[in-house]
């Protein structure tokens, strides 16, 4: 049996560099007994169910569309636990309009966990391109002026606890044009998953809060990290990378857990609208701006 899904294991964490990979993969049926059968995929001894819905294609034109629908998608490799996870693909496949009964009748601390996993685990490869450009540049700007001898705070930033805190603003100056890049490019990403119905309007409202609110955490926690840690070691270029890191990923944490919740609690009125403002423009812009840098 051939089925396409969401599935996430140790190869494709490392693989595809996502928690889960859309892959299209055979079941195979091995024979326990002779009246038993076991798949790695399917526990048979827990019961099987087949879950039909009206709108669930039933024509073969309908059927060949679904497959199709499928196909494309595979090797996406972007999961998380409330945006993008395995319900919402298969209903958007089955449907067009993708589903999540699960996060929909999740209570509030599943809700937030989810938040939690999305920002950290699921975020592990965008995290990382970013920390790694992020704090390369930061290495650069101050070994740049400690060789030129620009700034002698800088130069004698093993000494001076004033030239600490300004090498650790100084390299985390960089990080917001990066952060903000970053922020554009999933937003639009999300008002495209949108477009195609693979998220409904609260999802995407809801992700632009958390996107937008994480950034803006994570941003200052790497600035208030890095000023802290090159106080705390005070070690050109060392301090400011490990303090800067661990304040961005604690910013960007609860940022977004924070903007969740609240969103959840009062996110009807001005902030739903707010927010939705800001995913469309960012969603249209986007392909503009790479445009004109081609």
């Amino acid at each position: 049996m051939v089925i396409i899904h969401n599935a996430g294991d140790l190869s494709s964490f490392v693989s595809s560099f996502g928690f889960a990979e859309i892959k299209e993969e055979t079941i195979k049926f091995v024979p326990e007994k002779t009246n038993e059968t076991m798949s790695v995929y399917l526990d048979f001894n827990s019961g099987i169910y087949l879950i039909e819905r009206f709108d669930y294609p039933r024509t073969e034109d309908q059927k060949k569309k679904a497959i199709e629908r499928a196909m494309k998608r595979l090797g996406e490799s972007d999961y998380k636990f409330y945006s993008s996870n395995c319900e919402l693909f298969a209903t958007w496949t089955m449907t067009r309009a993708g589903e999540c009964e699960q996060i929909e009748n999740a209570g509030q601390l599943k809700i937030v966990a989810a938040d939690m996993a999305d920002s950290t685990i699921c975020n592990y490869r965008s995290a990382g391109i970013k920390t790694v450009i992020d704090k390369g540049l930061q290495a650069t700007i101050i070994g740049t002026e400690s060789v030129k001898k620009i700034s002698t705070l800088i130069v004698d930033s093993t000494s001076s606890a004033t030239s600490n805190v300004v090498a650790g603003a100084v390299a985390s100056a960089v990080a917001a044009p990066i952060e903000a890049l970053s922020c554009i490019h999933s937003i639009s990403s999300l008002h495209d998953k949108k477009t195609d119905k693979q998220i409904d309007q609260r999802t995407f409202e809801r992700e632009v809060t958390k996107n937008i609110s994480g950034s803006l955490a994570s941003y200052g926690g790497s600035v208030g990290g890095a000023v802290c840690g090159q106080m705390l070691i005070p070690v050109p270029i060392v301090g400011g990378v490990v303090g800067g890191t661990v304040g961005s990923l604690v910013g960007r944490l609860s940022g977004s857990v924070v903007s969740g919740v609240l969103y959840d609690i009062w996110g009807k009125d001005f902030l739903k609208r707010t927010m939705r403002n800001i995913g469309e423009n960012i969603g249209l812009v986007e392909p503009l701006l790479l445009k004109s840098v081609e």
